[in-house]
């Protein structure tokens, strides 16, 4: 991208157009968990402000960025010029043809691909082409931009290969046909990373092994048919006789099924209760919705669900699916099992499996659990311990992320199994040395938070949920992170939110915060005056850490606010030592008892980046955590107020306009203006003048001191007249 800078810098506005455009093509293919939509769009922004008169993205091709087609590799990105230059050479190529030629080329997916041939693949350039020739031609060539994965699937089936005088490409497309014929059906997609495909070309990943060696140990623990098949199959024969009711239209329906929602644990009783509060308030509208699902067998009748619900019902996709999957078990729930957010995400994720797309519809969703069911009984399979269906490998799952009673497992076989649960791929043979058990623990309370997805978390916050993947992988792999960041960036509100998620109730989540005086006594233990003189009290640290041994089965987060404002030697003491060696015992200093810290404890720290008053956090301290930036000068973080004020004040959504201008003259991102000054569903013109008046400048004019034409232009209206100044409507261009 330097480089490209000083190549445009001098450029015309229709070259830098050029190029922005071309890098929008390039950037198509990649999924979002691989190339965000925000990054896709900051690459794109950022050669378009090369030049002043390009045009901006239009709103419906920069939506179109926050999905894709491929999980790129790290290839893509480091050969991005490679690709670059392959785009460029192929729009010379294209535009050097007669127009009737052009229009020929590319609607002939073998005359397109035989015209590539001459263009140069090498640096990246070949992902490129089979990029192009995909997005042209789905129909045809297959989604597959790694040169490994093509000659693997051409090796795997040489039978259906194609001549070898055919290039790559089409050999693969015949391959694609012969297959899906050879299965009976000729039109149908096939798809190479789903079953029975995959590991046909492709070896088992240690991540997979690691799931079949816990499937097999849970399935000698439980049994499958009495514990979990026979509960479901008789909820499902209860739901087909509330859907005969509704289909008779006898309202007593809507008690029946609130009965069978409360007969079973498939669904969050928040999730159904709302439900089951609509139909009863709005019975005609609601059987005519609940009944289309039950009488649809296709899986896209989940997605005409969701739209027709009133928008203030299951607004959420975590709740509003668990309860459309749990309806449409009537279609079968051997092949068709119950959906839930937050097992299905935590064992896809363990096992390294795909997972629908940030905002992908409830059907995409759900097809993406399907095939997290399928590959698990192809696995299992594999290892000769076949699954009856679907919903055996759903019930394994189920038990293998979220059970907390099996029976007949000691405590060290339990720890090994929350080790595997919180990303350390343990395996079930790697026990643990016996824990002693803790005494006098308060009782865990077992209320959960409603069923989210970390999708649905990252949509709730208006953030890329690429974000809080990194963040939650950085937190199971070190069990201590810390958000840095200026004020305003929602480092305390995400860490809030994200620990309730981790968690899973609000009952294990603690915030401390700290300040100058706040000591080791108060953070871990220390003596406190009584009537009777001094007593020894836990601090909060002890407290959850002793609270998270007893109740391995859960994730404990303490979250400490305005970290760097502490003495951080001082406030934490022996526990250096314990962050870094988590299976290590200490001697606490005043009840010189053994301590360690459990691994299900989290620790989740914030630090105001912009406060220059408080010395630089203890080095020794430091290289214990994982650091996660917040930056609203960049994204994530950049587009949060903008994806907010479009669902909420759509009206104000210049306020966006008018932070990111702010922040250009600003310069500085340790003082950059945060988001959350504006994430109110309140807003008004009078409100956004309010606080620009009386919360944002003021703490500009202590950071900015004495740069007065710098605060000048900081001024609100000196920053509206900018942005009116800058104003062009894109549909209706100058002459």
């Amino acid at each position: 991208m330097t480089k490209l800078s000083g190549q445009l810098r001098t450029s015309s506005p229709g070259a830098v157009q050029l190029a922005a455009e071309l890098l929008y093509v390039y950037c198509l293919v990649a999924r979002s968990d691989s190339f965000s939509g925000s990054k896709k769009r900051a690459l794109v922004d950022q050669v378009l402000g090369y030049a002043d008169g390009t045009t901006p993205m239009p709103s419906d091709l920069s939506a179109t960025l926050e999905t894709g087609l491929v999980r790129t590799g790290t290839a893509y990105g480091s050969y991005r010029h490679g690709l670059f230059r392959y785009l460029v050479e192929f729009v010379i190529l294209v535009k050097q043809l007669p127009l009737d030629e052009r229009v020929a080329l590319l609607a002939d997916p073998l005359a397109f691909t035989t015209a590539l041939k001459g263009l140069d693949g090498g640096n990246g350039g070949a992902m490129q082409r089979y990029s192009l020739e995909h997005l042209l031609f789905p129909d045809t060539f297959c989604p597959a931009l790694s040169a490994d994965s093509r000659d693997a699937i051409l090796t795997a089936w040489p039978q259906h290969s194609g001549s070898a005088d055919l290039n790559q490409s089409l050999r693969l497309a015949d391959l694609y046909k012969s297959l899906a014929a050879e299965r009976g059906a000729p039109d149908e997609f096939i798809s190479m990373w789903r079953s029975p495909f995959q590991w046909e070309w492709s070896a088992i990943s240690d991540r997979w092994s690691t799931l079949g060696d816990w499937t097999s140990w849970v399935r000698e623990r439980i049994s499958v048919d009495a514990d979990e098949r026979e509960y479901k199959l008789a909820a499902v024969s209860q739901l087909r006789d509330v859907a005969a009711q509704a289909n008779a239209g006898d309202t007593s329906w809507t008690d029946a099924l609130a009965k069978v929602f409360r007969s079973t644990n498939l669904v969050n009783f928040r999730a159904y209760e709302e439900f089951i509060t609509w139909i009863r308030a709005d019975e005609p509208a609601a059987r005519s919705v609940t009944t289309a699902l039950w009488n649809d067998p296709e899986v896209a009748a989940l997605d005409t669900f969701a739209q027709a619900l009133p928008g203030d019902v299951l607004a959420q996709q975590g709740a509003r699916l668990s309860v459309s999957s749990f309806l449409r078990m009537i279609h079968g729930v051997q092949d068709q099992p119950p959906w839930r957010a937050r097992y299905t995400a935590a064992v896809a994720k363990l096992a390294g499996c795909r997972t629908a797309q940030q905002g992908s519809p409830d059907s995409e969703v759900y097809d993406a659990f399907l095939v997290l069911l399928d590959f698990l009984g192809d696995l299992m399979e594999h290892r000769g311990e076949r699954l009856e269906d679907r919903l055996d490998a759903q019930s394994l799952i189920w038990t293998l992320a979220e059970a907390d009673d099996l029976p007949g497992v000691s405590e060290a076989e339990f720890e090994a199994l929350g080790q595997w649960r919180a990303g350390k791929q343990t395996r079930p043979l790697d026990v643990l040395p016996e824990i002693e058990p803790v005494q006098d623990i308060p009782t865990v309370s077992t209320t959960t938070l409603d069923d989210e997805s970390l999708a649905d978390l990252a949509a709730a916050l208006f953030v890329d949920v690429e974000l809080l993947t990194a963040i939650d992988e950085l937190a199971r792999d070190r069990n201590q992170v810390i958000f840095t960041g200026s004020p305003g960036t929602g480092k305390t509100y995400i860490a809030r939110r994200y620990a309730q998620w981790l968690a899973g109730s609000d009952d294990r989540v603690r915030l401390v915060q700290l300040h100058p005086s706040y000591g080791y006594e108060d953070f871990v233990e220390g003596y406190r005056p009584s009537g009777q003189g001094y007593i020894l009290r836990d601090g909060p640290l002890k407290t959850m850490a002793l609270r998270a041994a007893a109740d391995p089965g859960h994730n404990y987060v303490l979250i400490i606010d305005e970290l760097n404002r502490g003495n951080a030697a001082r406030v934490f003491g022996e526990l250096y030592f314990l962050l870094e060696y988590r299976d290590t015992e200490a001697q606490l200093m005043y009840s010189d008892a053994p301590f360690a810290l459990p691994a299900n404890l989290f620790l989740i720290g914030t630090m105001n980046s912009a406060d220059r008053s408080i010395a630089i956090l203890d080095s020794a301290l430091r290289r214990r955590f994982s650091f996660v930036e917040f930056d609203p000068t960049r994204p994530p973080l950049s587009e949060v107020l903008t994806r907010f004020l479009a669902a909420h004040a759509p009206q104000h959504a210049w306020a966006a306009d008018l932070v990111r201008r702010a922040n250009e003259i600003i310069d500085d991102p340790a003082a950059a203006i945060g988001p959350s000054h504006f994430l109110r569903t309140d807003l008004t013109e009078q409100v956004i003048t309010r606080v620009w008046n009386h919360d944002v400048l003021p703490t500009l004019r202590e950071q900015l001191w004495g740069q007065t034409a710098q605060l000048a232009a900081l001024e609100l209206e000196a920053l509206r007249g900018q942005a009116r100044a800058g104003d062009v409507d894109v549909d209706d261009p100058a002459d």
